[in-house]
């Protein structure tokens, strides 16, 4: 299926950089039109119905995610611009959406094209990763409530509080559930170590994370141990384990 995008940022030299990038480094991109805010972009979706759309988060009179909610479900995959706002990239990180910083990089524009056609080619859009998008933002508040995560046979979305524990394994991921289910998500752990910390999240060792909240009991040892809600033990590393004691304790003093 060939790539059919929209290019919506209201700074015209924006527009002309990626559509030149588009044309010199993603030949398989054609590009339908470009639009210079919110209105003018829902206008042309709707006319020329795009299968891929270049998203800037910041415009006047409006942003990129109000866009995505005048549609109910989307048919298309979105790529988001932005040159700051941490929250909204962590609410997209979230919900496993691309995006690029500006000013543009031509390596993660590629990627970021290709993982876009493989999904377009697999299946349509997922409407649940625009549904855990905007509901992660309408948290206004660090502690997003759902993640997605790649698997095997899809992405799942999962309850950040339900998971108890993450390990790595290589480029993989295990992650420990409540209810005793268990999954392993198709990324390394470094993939999820920055989001999941902003969630109470601790490392306690280079492959283990554990969600705070779960932490039952630290038996004490060289580096000890933790005894999660589930009954599971996780390692503390010696060099984690005086700043985990401390985390602990401001936690429930």
């Amino acid at each position: 299926m060939n790539l059919r995008s929209v290019i919506i940022d209201d700074e015209v030299r924006n527009r002309e950089t990626l559509l030149k990038m588009l044309s010199t480094f993603c030949p398989q991109v054609e590009n339908l039109g470009m639009a210079a805010s919110v209105k003018e972009g829902i206008d042309l979706v709707e006319s020329v119905h795009p299968n891929l759309v270049f998203l800037d988060i910041e415009m006047p009179g409006g942003n990129g995610f109000e866009l995505l909610e005048h549609f109910s479900s989307p048919d298309f995959e979105v790529i988001f611009t932005t040159a700051h706002d941490l929250y909204a990239i962590n609410a997209i990180k979230f919900a496993a959406l691309d995006y690029l910083m500006k000013p543009l990089n031509i390596r993660e524009l590629k990627d970021a094209v290709s993982r876009a056609e493989k999904k377009i080619n697999l299946s349509s859009p997922n409407d649940e990763q625009y549904s855990v998008l905007k509901s992660n933002l309408e948290e206004k508040n660090p502690n997003f409530k759902k993640i997605a995560m790649p698997t095997s046979e899809g992405i799942d979305f999962v309850e950040v509080n339900d998971i108890i524990s993450a390990h790595a394994d290589r480029s993989y991921a295990h992650f420990q559930l409540v209810n005793q289910r268990k999954m392993m998500v198709s990324k390394p752990l470094k993939e999820y170590v920055e989001l999941l910390e902003q969630c109470d999240f601790y490392r306690v060792h280079k492959s283990s994370m554990v969600n705070l909240s779960h932490v039952k009991k630290y038996v004490k040892g060289k580096g000890g141990y933790l005894i999660m809600s589930d009954g599971s033990h996780v390692d503390v590393s010696v060099r984690r384990k005086e700043d985990l004691l401390k985390t602990l304790t401001q936690m429930h003093s």
